[in-house]
């Protein structure tokens, strides 16, 4: 009874400091983007209540983007709270070991991680989706004046296409070299290859190409010879826009996303990598408890604020190791898996070793 109370009162410690330092790290958040576009968005004479929307779609991307800090600091002030009221020799005394503390936050940072995989798929995705579409709207509208050709574009198109082109020019509103491909689930079942595809009277047109049938390993082509007209949601000026971003996509879609670009023949290093990386990042929670209890422990007697200083520490290698992950990825120097999880790999290393370093 009494380890199920003091379970209780460990566990609700942490979520308190654990909710706070949340918060904190949206309002700092916030208040320094604000600060920063706040010129553009008098300029775009743009109303109160949208960048207060505007600010609502963005935080729960700030909070998938900061609970590792959130979940190290929570570490890091509770074992120095605890130990600063002797909390902690009087938890020894009860029998409460080190490893209970241990398991019981490794089990909070799961929870925590699971919390945060939740919120990605569920909120985040979606309300990124309004986040982007209200940036292009109020606070990017001279956005790429002064280029006139865009290169390497690739739109989805619902509910089973995607369209792929090497360049497009705002001027005559031509795009060449362009694929136009037709799934079922995964399977490429018809492509349209044309040299050019113009925006006319609110349709897209190409007159030259050809169109391509496949059935199993049997592939048909078949020139074009009239004009074709398609009935595409985007237009000229959303498609310079047009920023297809791992953050704007679910797990699933990201997945199906890569899987038909490495059927049409492109390079899927990038997207795998983000992939991987949007599971490796929420468990990214456990890896940051294991890693750090053993620090904060060892330093119980030790200043609150070294400790805090410390995990901010931590936290700045943390994300370093994470976005050089990433970056390798996308250049293909590393295999999207070890890219994704190459901070989460290191932490759970230096954990081992502080495990048999720890005063337990």
């Amino acid at each position: 009874m009494i380890m199920k109370r003091l379970n209780q009162y460990i566990a609700a410690r942490f979520l308190s400091i654990f909710g706070f330092c949340i918060l904190g790290v949206i309002i700092i958040f916030i208040v320094v983007d604000l600060v920063e576009n706040v010129d553009r968005f008098i300029d775009m004479h743009v109303p109160w209540y949208l960048v207060a929307g505007y600010y609502l779609f963005y935080s729960p991307y700030i909070v998938v983007l900061t609970m590792p800090m959130a979940t190290l600091l929570a570490t890091s002030i509770l074992i120095g709270t605890l130990a600063r009221h002797n909390e902690l020799v009087a938890l020894k005394a009860l029998g409460y070991s080190y490893y209970q503390v241990l398991i019981l936050l490794l089990w909070l940072g799961l929870g925590i991680s699971a919390f945060n995989f939740g919120l990605t798929e569920g909120v985040v995705a979606p309300a990124t989706r309004k986040r982007v579409e209200m940036e292009r709207e109020y606070l990017k509208q001279h956005l790429d004046r002064d280029r006139s050709r865009y290169r390497n574009l690739k739109i989805q198109e619902p509910p089973n296409l995607l369209i792929t082109i090497d360049e497009f020019s705002n001027k005559t509103n031509i795009a060449r070299n362009v694929k136009i491909e037709t799934f079922d689930g995964n399977n490429l079942i018809r492509r349209i290859d044309t040299p050019y595809m113009k925006f006319n009277q609110g349709q897209w047109i190409t007159k030259s190409g050809y169109l391509r049938s496949f059935q199993g390993l049997k592939e048909t082509a078949v020139p074009i010879q009239d004009t074709l007209r398609f009935d595409f949601k985007f237009t000229p000026e959303e498609l310079i826009r047009v920023k297809i971003t791992p953050e704007e996509m679910s797990v699933f879609e990201l997945y199906m996303f890569a899987i038909r670009i490495r059927d049409s023949g492109g390079e899927i290093y990038k997207w795998m990598t983000d992939l991987h990386l949007r599971i490796a990042f929420p468990l990214s929670n456990v890896f940051i408890i294991f890693l750090s209890i053993p620090m904060v422990y060892n330093r119980r007697k030790k200043s609150l604020a070294a400790g805090v200083g410390i995990s901010l520490l931590i936290c700045f290698f943390y994300f370093g190791l994470v976005k050089t992950g990433q970056t390798f990825g996308h250049k293909r120097e590393l295999s999207p898996f070890i890219a994704a999880w190459m901070g989460n790999g290191c932490a759970f290393m230096v954990g081992i070793y502080n495990q048999y370093r720890v005063r337990k």
